[in-house]
């Protein structure tokens, strides 16, 4: 049963995408859909999580996505490396800004716009930000991407977003997320990628690591219906279709995949 976007209280990593056929969108200038219609239903469906889902997030989250902690490490790291001491920095879908915690920790000159459209994802991002007095460093934006206010930032984080975005829905959300970069401007994106691994290794390693059968069932056919992912070539010419360039993969696990990439424009580092 499919419920407020979770399959027996399993929700995705970000956002409760149900499964559906999506034609290909003409855009406006801001990676808007023209259809407002067609844009609203979609908005719907990628808006729909529960209170408990939001709640449980960050523990599952490490619990079910490999290597997630060392990940985040290593956006960490990156970040040190491409982004300005006094960074703008946009997070495209932020969930509950636990990425966002980990990067203002790093970066004290770092200034951050979370851009997050589910409300109960955000109600529990606004707890998190306050308890770790960043008021005045983060502004937060309950609303789709590409309502986001069109604002230039210096650096962007996009963390196990894509693979939810239905596929004729993903060169406007890149496209959203390159219009609000300057030229130069580093993306560092982690998302779920068709890398051809034999079927069940994922699962398997949910078991090894003491996940439920059920569990680990559920989320196996949740997957099958729900994520949307492309082979890492398919991902690099989206990015580029959007304006990114210079994609290089720095971490891979089980198809859990991170990438660095830079708004064309300027030269890269």
């Amino acid at each position: 049963m499919v419920k407020n976007g979770a399959v027996h209280g399993i929700a995705p990593f970000h956002f409760g995408l149900l499964p559906q056929a999506t034609p290909k969108v003409a855009l406006d200038p801001a990676g808007r859909d023209r259809n407002p219609v067609a844009r609203k239903h979609r908005e719907r469906k990628m808006t729909a999580f529960s209170d408990a889902a939001a709640e449980d997030y960050d523990r599952r989250i490490a619990r079910m996505a490999p290597g997630y902690d060392l990940a985040l490490e290593l956006v960490v790291a990156l970040a040190h490396c491409c982004f300005p001491a006094n960074a703008r920095v946009l997070l495209a879908g932020s969930g509950t800004c636990a990425e966002l915690l980990a990067l203002a920790a790093a970066g004290p000159g770092w200034r951050f716009t979370a851009v997050e459209p589910s409300a109960a994802m955000m109600a529990m991002a606004r707890e998190k930000v306050a308890a770790a007095g960043l008021g005045d460093r983060v502004t937060l934006v309950e609303a789709m991407l590409d309502d986001a206010p069109l604002v230039e930032h210096d650096a962007a984080l996009c963390a196990l977003v894509m693979h939810f975005v239905p596929d004729g829905a993903k060169p406007g959300f890149l496209a959203a997320l390159a219009t609000r970069l300057r030229p130069g401007a580093p993306l560092l994106l982690t998302e779920f990628a068709d890398v051809g691994l034999p079927e069940g290794c994922y699962e398997g390693w949910l078991l090894d690591r003491g996940v439920e059968p059920a569990l680990v069932a559920r989320a196996a056919d949740w997957r099958r219906r729900v994520w949307r992912p492309t082979t890492p070539e398919q991902g690099r010419d989206l990015a580029a279709r959007a304006g990114f360039t210079d994609f290089r993969n720095f971490f891979q696990a089980l198809g859990f995949q991170g990438w660095l990439g830079f708004r064309a424009g300027a030269p890269s580092n």
